[in-house]
């Protein structure tokens, strides 16, 4: 069927002019009939493009895995909470504390949705299904953004070609790479609540909003801020009973739950010490200083942070500025911390901004597309004409995105921007070394291991990281990857290897090509019970150790 279409009759219509190719014309539309076939024919592509999607970053995050490029920060963290969980112990880990303990990850993150992993980890027992249904679960979010670009441009062609913006865009691949972490969820979660918000199905949207929330504590910020948009946009005070749920739920999240589980405040308010010791401090001294805040979310590493989140949707996303501040609470989190990962779109830390910068983007094409037409600051029953059609303007947010990945990566070919080539994927002598050192290690055991090796020796009730070994029956290190703790650092790590050689309660078992492992031989103070905290003399604490970055 013949993509025809109705022209819309109003007297706001001109006739077109000729020989121009930005001539005004009348704007087209299609009838009903033709867009449901449409949408159903464009649905296919956009169904194959997730498919894709996921099946790439599904493979490039099992090579990333088998050639040791994920570690005990931050995917052995959620390894071990999926494992314990399985095995009726809810979302234990050991912390990488000097004194390790077995806490709840409660009591770093508020992510209980890594619980709902417990399932299919007993079918499928591997730090490889986190990764794959990471892709995948991502990859969802492909639907969601179709449709909200077909909502808006009322073109199911210009929609399936945002829908591929959403997936070629530079930061949502970074985001599926970066091991594994329960608030890369939250983005396709949150564009489904989105979506459902604008179409009004609030029951839909709250299940996704719950979803969304139980990701990490900060999410129901953002959801507040959504809720306060949605009051602004459609008129109406419902929407902010979503924001009033959202601030009460960051709050019992932030001063009640991490505390319960910790015995004290998240150790990730030390990011912002510059601002305060708690987060209520760091709230208000931020609002306080209003001249050092600027300076700081000003800086020029937040400015190129930005301008690398912005320009592959075309900057469109600020034509709808209102729709891209919904993750100003994140953008805040970001910018003023001390940790400049959360400044790098090669970290998951935009997993809670990309949602509304690609629906700032869609609304902000259809807002081009007004001002184009004749339409600036009015509605767009005022438009003279059709100057640029929706199609054309979703075809170079696309064409942008598409720029994106060859300027930015993450794709590993041999391009400008890649963060990663062909040979960092491949395997190496020292990844089958390690692979025989992890071999070694039985099932049960509890052990001591080096942040590199630590995901995949992490699906254990007690895993300690290096150089903490005093309670730990096996320990391996490796040298080429001198870690201390989730840092690298040489000297201390030498340090720390030197104290093990040295230590009469061991003995080497294995050493090759730098990886070597050691086992426990003492017969008394060697039967120490899982989980005990007693340090190994001469330990250092770990620099802003925690349960999870």
């Amino acid at each position: 069927m013949s993509r025809q279409r109705r022209t819309r009759k109003s007297a706001a219509v001109s006739s077109p002019r000729p020989g121009g190719l930005l001539s005004l014309g009348p704007i087209e539309e299609l009838d009903d009939e033709q867009m449901k076939i449409l949408f159903r024919r464009r649905a296919l592509y956009v169904i194959g493009g997730a498919i894709l999607f996921a099946a790439i970053y599904a493979l490039l995050s099992w090579l990333k895995y088998r050639a040791y490029m994920d570690a005990r920060y931050d995917l052995g963290n959620m390894v071990q909470a999926v494992y314990n969980t399985a095995h009726g112990h809810f979302l234990e880990i050991t912390t990488g504390d000097l004194k390790p303990r077995q806490m709840s990850r409660l009591g770093s993150h508020v992510d209980p949705i890594l619980a709902l992993f417990a399932l299919p980890w007993l079918v499928w027992p591997s730090p490889v299904m986190l990764l794959t249904a990471q892709a995948a679960i991502v990859a969802t979010g492909a639907w969601p953004a179709y449709r909200l670009g077909t909502r808006a441009t009322r073109d199911p062609s210009a929609g399936a070609l945002l829908a591929g913006a959403y997936l070629l865009y530079p930061a949502l691949g970074f985001l599926v790479l970066n091991e594994f972490h329960p608030v890369a969820l939250a983005t396709p979660l949150l564009l489904w609540a989105f979506l459902y918000l604008d179409e009004d199905r609030w029951v839909r949207a709250a299940i996704f909003l719950v979803l969304a929330a139980a990701c990490k504590e900060t999410v129901p910020l953002v959801i507040a801020f959504m809720g306060a948009y949605f009051a602004l946009r459609k008129r109406s005070l419902w929407p902010l009973v979503v924001t009033v749920l959202g601030i009460a739920w960051f709050a019992v999240a932030v001063w009640g739950v991490i505390p319960h589980y910790n015995g004290d405040q998240s150790t990730f308010i030390a990011r912002y010490g510059d601002y305060g010791d708690g987060a209520g401090a760091v709230a208000k001294n931020a609002l306080l200083h209003p001249v050092q805040t600027a300076s700081d979310l000003t800086s020029a590493s937040n400015l190129h942070y930005w301008l690398a989140l912005l320009w592959p949707f075309g900057f469109t996303s600020l034509l709808s500025p209102l729709t891209t501040l919904i993750a100003l609470p994140e953008y805040g989190l970001n910018a003023l911390s001390s940790t400049v990962y959360q400044r790098r779109i090669e970290f998951h830390y935009t997993a809670l901004e990309i949602p509304f910068l690609y629906a700032a983007a869609v609304l902000g094409v259809m807002r081009l597309w007004r001002w184009l037409g004749g339409g600036f600051r009015k509605a767009e029953k005022q438009m003279k004409g059709e100057r640029v059609q929706r199609f054309t303007l979703a075809l170079l947010v696309l064409l942008c995105a598409l720029a994106g990945n060859y300027f930015l990566g993450p794709l590993p070919f041999s391009l400008p921007g890649a963060a990663y080539d062909g040979a960092d994927y491949a395997r190496t002598s020292h990844d089958v070394a390690l692979d025989e050192a992890v071999a070694m290690i039985p099932e049960d055991a509890v052990v001591s291991a080096n942040n590199n090796a630590g995901a995949q020796l992490a699906a254990r009730r007690v895993a300690y990281i290096f150089p903490y070994f005093a309670a730990a029956d096996w320990v391996i290190v490796d040298q080429k990857h001198p870690f201390f703790y989730d840092k690298e650092n040489e000297q201390m790590h030498s340090l720390a290897l030197g104290r093990l050689v040295l230590d009469t309660n061991f003995r080497s078992v294995y050493a090759k090509d730098g990886v070597y492992v050691f086992e426990r031989i003492d017969a008394g103070d060697g039967t120490q019970a899982p989980g005990v905290t007693t340090p190994s003399p001469g330990a250092t604490p770990s620099p802003g150790s925690s349960a999870s970055p």
